[in-house]
């Protein structure tokens, strides 16, 4: 088991990600933000961006995004993506975020719980924070019976989840436990996958 964070090989499982099809949760992030025609610019953020796969898809449909990733490696397919759209990229670590820019769409697919527990809360007040009143949050979390917990990520219980969605309207809110693989083989997994709308 990786106890760490910075045991875990970023570069080699972005590089894997090239040309896999977008998540579901950001096509239905998407799907339930719907069309502002009251705002001229749609921003958006992508948290754990990788090689763009999101960001593009986004970009696509309308969003100026605001990426970040913690893995210098994916700078390079960033800055052509951002040659292309209207995406601008950051490479820093999630914890180390200190603000935001107001957005109305936010999107984080398999990224926060590799925030260390430590700097998670005060992450998701400025993920909070930055979502416009209507605008979508759309989050992948890990349950506290996945096989990772005990790491330094951040795992939760379902009321863990349930106090982070207070003042929230939950568009839907699904937990999933299975036994799976992972990219680096078995894997107990368990997670939250979360789309709210902030009131």
């Amino acid at each position: 088991m990786q106890h760490s964070s910075f045991e875990r090989d970023f570069a080699a499982y972005n590089g894997a990600q090239r040309g896999r099809a977008v998540r579901p949760l950001a096509r239905r992030a998407v799907q339930e933000a719907g069309s502002r025609p009251e705002r001229s610019v749609h921003p958006a953020i992508d948290l754990g961006s990788g090689v763009g796969v999101e960001s593009r898809f986004l970009a696509e449909n309308g969003y100026t995004v605001h990426s970040f990733d913690v893995d210098p490696s994916v700078a390079a397919a960033m800055g052509d993506l951002s040659a292309k759209l209207p995406v601008h990229h950051t490479t820093t670590d999630l914890a180390e975020i200190s603000s935001l820019p107001d957005a109305d769409l936010i999107l984080a697919c398999m990224s926060l719980p590799f925030v260390r527990q430590e700097a998670f809360d005060d992450l998701w007040r400025i993920i909070r924070r930055a979502l416009r009143p209507g605008g979508i949050l759309a989050v992948d979390l890990f349950g506290d019976r996945d096989d990772w917990a005990g790491t330094d990520g951040t795992f939760l219980t379902r009321a863990d989840t349930d106090a982070l969605l207070v003042g929230l309207e939950v568009i839907s809110q699904t937990e999933v436990e299975r036994d799976g693989t992972s990219f680096r083989g078995p894997k107990h997994w368990h997670t939250y996958q979360v789309i709210a709308r902030r009131l």
